[in-house]
């Protein structure tokens, strides 16, 4: 498949619905199909191919997630690695697919209602826990960094 210039996921809205978003791949150079994966394996994306696999067992509130994650990996060209090399390419999607799905005001609205429990915050979002685990990485890191810097 020839390049088309960048790939852009400006058009993935973290108020989609996991159909919503599958109507929107359509527009992209990226096909999308579900199937039974190995254990452990919520999706997966080839770069040969340019085909991202999601498991047909997830609920929807998980497969909107590993969509966004496998985008995430489209989005980069990425292709599998191990190593470090491969952890990086890996936290840097997960990075990337918490803030494309958390919103910072609806985060910080339910995270003062459920009084900042995971579990609810994620729930509310419509997001895993997984998700919110990231992102509230990303606040620790930066709330590290700021301090730091002061």
């Amino acid at each position: 498949m020839a390049d088309k210039g960048p790939r852009l996921l400006d058009g993935l809205m973290s108020t989609m619905t996991y159909g919503q978003m599958r109507c929107y791949t359509d527009t992209l150079d990226v096909t999308i199909s579900s199937a039974l994966l190995p254990e452990g394996m919520t999706g997966f994306y080839d770069e040969a191919t340019r085909t991202i696999l999601i498991d047909r067992r997830l609920t929807y509130c998980q497969k909107r997630c590993t969509l966004v994650h496998e985008l995430i990996h489209w989005q980069h060209a990425d292709t599998t690695r191990s190593g470090v090399y491969g952890s990086r390419i890996e936290n840097r999607a997960r990075r990337e697919t918490a803030l494309k799905l958390v919103d910072p005001i609806e985060y910080q609205t339910a995270e003062t209602i459920y009084e900042g429990d995971p579990y609810q915050i994620a729930c509310e979002l419509d997001v895993t826990l997984q998700i919110i685990q990231d992102y509230q990485r990303i606040l620790d890191t930066n709330h590290s960094h700021y301090n730091a810097t002061r």
